[in-house]
């Protein structure tokens, strides 16, 4: 089945597919908006100092992984921001099933951002993860599932805070055909605790629909974004919508917005969207 991924790093909303196996559900953008830095001028500092509020959220089911069986994606992704935009492309997400309970995957965006006339590019940020299922909701009676997935964040050059950083979610899944009900909580080191929910709804065409909502909370003091008005806080609402081509492929298309305001980093626009491919090897389990 399908992991889905919602990473909010520093001021932003990140939006992944990552499948073993892509299915119609295999929706959502892959990348994230880099977010714009608060600023405050300080009399006797010769610079003005620059701060982000860290958030950061992470949105996965439990299904297990198929072992032996890879798959890769490229997506593009926009993203319209208070006096700026960013748009990442191409998108690559990686994966591959160990067994039946241990898959791991990878996300590399490349973005190019525009602030106040000023644009910057290169690579963005990216996240290395692995993913145990201790329950599959496939085998057991009550279709309920639980998973653990240790992330790696590579943060792009520049990154205040240094740029290796990791988050420990944790995430249940419940199965209730035509839907299934998901959500992930835990921590990210660079001072963040979220938690998301979401929401898939298969349709008899194969289409599938899934609304997700996720929530991050900055845990570290920041004095500049406090004196700025920037609040701990972060929502995000997301609506995507998959689609299979054959049996060994997905495309998928997604839009959202912060629920935050403008003024405190939030997005007023998120749109994503891509294919993602499924590659069994020889030795996978049919």
């Amino acid at each position: 089945m399908v992991s889905r991924r919602i990473l909010n790093a520093t001021a932003a909303t990140f939006i992944v597919a990552a499948v073993v196996v892509p299915t119609p559900a295999a929706a959502q953008g892959k990348g994230r908006p880099k977010g714009r830095p608060t600023t405050q001028q300080d009399p006797a500092a010769p610079s003005p100092t620059i701060s982000f509020r860290q958030f950061g959220s992470w949105l996965d089911d439990a299904s297990a992984a198929t072992p032996g069986e890879a798959r890769t994606g490229f997506g593009i992704g926009y993203w319209r921001m208070e006096g700026g935009s960013q748009v990442d492309a191409p998108m690559v997400d990686l994966g591959y099933g160990l067994t039946n309970r241990i898959q791991v995957s990878a996300s590399v965006p490349f973005y190019r951002t525009t602030f106040a006339g000023t644009t910057s590019r290169g690579l963005d940020d990216m996240y290395l993860s692995g993913k145990y299922t201790a329950i599959d909701p496939a085998s057991n009676d009550q279709q309920f599932g639980l998973a653990v997935s240790p992330v790696l964040e590579v943060l792009s050059s520049g990154a205040p805070d240094g740029r290796l950083h990791f988050a420990v979610p944790v995430s249940f899944e419940l199965r209730r055909q035509p839907y299934r009900v998901y959500g992930s909580a835990g921590y990210f080191t660079r001072g963040s605790i979220f938690t998301g929910a979401a929401i898939e709804w298969g349709l008899p065409s194969g289409m599938v629909v899934t609304g997700a909502l996720t929530q991050s909370y900055s845990t570290k003091d920041d004095p500049v974004s406090d004196a700025l008005g920037v609040g701990r806080q972060r929502m995000d609402v997301n609506a995507g919508l998959g689609y299979p081509l054959g049996t060994m492929a997905v495309s998928y298309v997604s839009i959202g917005r912060s629920l935050t305001s403008l003024a405190e980093g939030g997005t007023s626009l998120s749109v994503a969207g891509g294919v993602a491919f499924r590659f069994a090897s020889a030795s996978a389990t049919p």
